[in-house]
């Protein structure tokens, strides 16, 4: 959506439109002078910028290799920490908005991405700049938490089109992120000073957060799941840290398989735990309903892709072909807009799914969005040479990206029991992140490991190897579906919803 139109949108939410509560002026949040239609506008500006912080970095991931002297495999750990701090802090931040404000936890979270923003501007080294992205975790959770304060305002109609609005504002916040961030660096002539942008935006945010921001009144009961948060890191940092140690110490090292397989037994003990816990992190019960597995094993596949190919990607287009004997040779300037390609095709497979969703209903929307990417990465397997036959698969990819980002949530929602529907998606999400954060460990190793002789440079192999990787991925999630629909449980639940 075009942020002129979203503003359009936003006009529409007037005073009129909101009840206020007794003995507050119309238009007006209860205690302060702030309109009502104000305080949208505050909250699409911060969701605006979160999506530009999320479209900002993928363009420059081959420059900020060279700034601090690290391999195109190394580069992915660059995705994965920020993946895998989001998928262990967004369930919790959102439950601590619930019990003690979505407000003062919007600008927790919002401190936290600005101090990791400044931190990788600043940073001369690449541990620096993995600690800047682990900060920027909680980014994925400013739009709960946005979603929760407007509900807290405002209801009705209006209340939908303003989570409409934030929704939108995200997606074209991504669109501009990934478009001028390459441009910037390219004409700033100097990639610490671009990276002051996502910095200087989100400490903007704080500010609107604490002068502008009202804070929610309605306050959740419960407790968080610190053993079920403790459990989950643990497991996922032996992976990474057995994973990190592949490159040097080989894969059938003990340093490798050590801290992997003891990841392994505390992730076994924690799927134990979670499923005995009265308020889990990640709802392991949701996983025996015989409708909802296929799109939860379904979203940690489609995390592999979505997740997991950015890096290489990125970092193929900028490969020089006279030294790594594939690429482009491509500048951040060039790299922007070729990735903007696949953002936009997201954009538009999210807004067609539903018109094909009513065409061939979910059955038939999932697994082709799924094909859609099996199609576009195994073209990338086979047809590399030549950037037009990039220019080919990127698109489509992002189509297929497009229809999974718009159908998943919605059959989770759909066929998640009404009383358990926040539950459902907030797994779905976390599942997705999970996916993800590992995958693109996995493929950084693979890179890093297959390189050219006497140096850094990933082989050609490796690329291709990533790239089937997330088309078997993606048919893997295909069969999960049909397998999954195909009992007779699941076709009940399917035909109720």
């Amino acid at each position: 959506m075009r942020i002129t139109q979203a503003a359009e949108e936003l006009s529409m939410v007037t005073d009129a439109q909101i009840n206020p509560p007794p003995g507050v002026q119309a238009g007006a949040v209860e205690g302060t002078s702030i309109g009502l239609r104000s305080v949208v506008g505050f909250l699409i500006f911060v969701e605006l910028v979160s999506g530009i912080v999320q479209g900002f970095y993928p363009p420059l991931i081959p420059h900020l290799g060279s700034a601090v002297h690290v391999g195109g495999g190394e580069l992915n750990w660059f995705s994965s920490v920020q993946l895998l701090a989001a998928a262990v802090s967004v369930p919790v931040v959102a439950k601590l908005g619930d019990m003690y404000g979505h407000r003062r936890l919007l600008r927790i979270a919002v401190a936290g991405v600005a101090l990791g923003s400044l931190l990788i501007a600043c940073s001369r080294s690449f541990p620096v700049m993995l600690a800047g992205r682990a900060l920027q975790g909680p980014l994925a959770a400013w739009i709960a938490l946005e979603v929760a304060i407007v509900r807290d305002k405002i209801g009705g109609d209006t209340a939908r089109r303003s989570i409409g609005l934030l929704a939108s504002a995200l997606t074209a916040g991504a669109v501009i992120g990934a478009l001028v961030s390459g441009p910037l660096d390219t004409h700033l002539g100097s990639l610490r000073l671009t990276l002051t942008v996502p910095a200087v935006l989100t400490g903007l945010c704080l500010l609107v957060t604490v002068c502008l921001i009202p804070e929610s009144r309605s306050r959740a009961t419960g407790r968080i799941d610190w053993a079920g948060v403790t459990g989950l890191a643990t497991a996922l940092v032996l992976v990474l840290l057995g994973l990190s140690q592949a490159a040097k110490a080989g894969w059938g090292s003990g340093r490798t398989l050590g801290p992997v397989a003891a990841g392994l037994v505390v992730l076994a003990v924690w799927v134990g735990w979670e499923r005995r816990a009265s308020e889990p992190l990640v709802d392991m019960r949701l996983f025996v309903r015989r409708a909802m597995w296929p799109a939860q094993v379904g979203a940690l596949l489609f995390g592999v892709s979505l997740f997991g190919a950015q890096v290489p990607l990125a970092t193929f287009l900028a490969a020089n072909p006279h030294e790594a004997g594939y690429g482009f040779g491509l500048s951040s300037q060039s790299i922007s807009y070729v990735l903007a390609l696949n953002v936009l095709a997201a954009v538009v497979g999210a807004a067609l799914y539903g018109g094909i969703a009513r065409l061939a209903g979910m059955r038939g929307v999932l697994p082709l969005g799924l094909l859609v990417i099996v199609v576009s990465y195994a073209w990338l397997g086979f047809l590399h040479s030549d950037l037009w036959m990039i220019l080919v698969a990127i698109p489509l990819a992002g189509f297929g990206t497009g229809l999974l980002l718009g159908g998943l949530p919605a059959y989770v929602s759909e066929v998640a029991p009404a009383n358990q529907v926040g539950i459902a998606s907030g797994t779905y999400s976390t599942i997705k992140v999970l996916g993800g954060s590992v995958a693109s460990a996995v493929f950084g190793v693979l890179l890093a490991t297959s390189v050219l002789s006497g140096t850094k440079i990933p082989a050609l192999e490796g690329y291709v190897v990533v790239w089937f990787a997330c088309a078997g991925t993606a048919l893997l999630g295909v069969v999960t579906f049909l397998a999954g629909w195909a009992t007779k449980g699941a076709r009940a639940d399917l035909s109720i919803s």
